[in-house]
């Protein structure tokens, strides 16, 4: 049997990451996660399982509906951008903030 899947993973100044789910199996080294953005550890994670997809259809709704523990997280402060003069491309100047989820809301 097989598993497929990647865990969301905030720090503890709010930063949002992602790893596959094979990472803490295979290397060694990736633990304990730091945060690429900030050096901060991680305050919280979750797994989302996509082994049999994402979504799958409720009659009762006649709606698609996330089928794989994936967490809608709320943004404590929204990215900044500026736009460069030079190509017109918008970059990010300080990435987005995540507020951690308490465990009493995760269910």
């Amino acid at each position: 049997m097989s598993y497929e899947g990647y865990r969301q993973i905030l720090c503890k100044n709010g930063h949002c990451s992602t790893e596959d789910a094979h990472v803490s199996y295979y290397d060694d080294t990736a633990y304990p996660w730091i945060c690429s953005i900030c050096g901060a550890e991680e305050a919280w994670s979750n797994g989302v399982d996509t082994t049999n997809g994402s979504y799958d259809f409720n009659p009762d709704t006649q709606q698609n509906e996330r089928i794989d523990g994936f967490v809608e997280l709320e943004i404590d402060q929204p990215a900044q951008f500026c736009k460069c003069a030079s190509c017109g491309h918008e970059h990010v100047v300080t990435p987005a903030t995540y507020k951690v989820p308490d465990k009493a809301s995760m269910g």
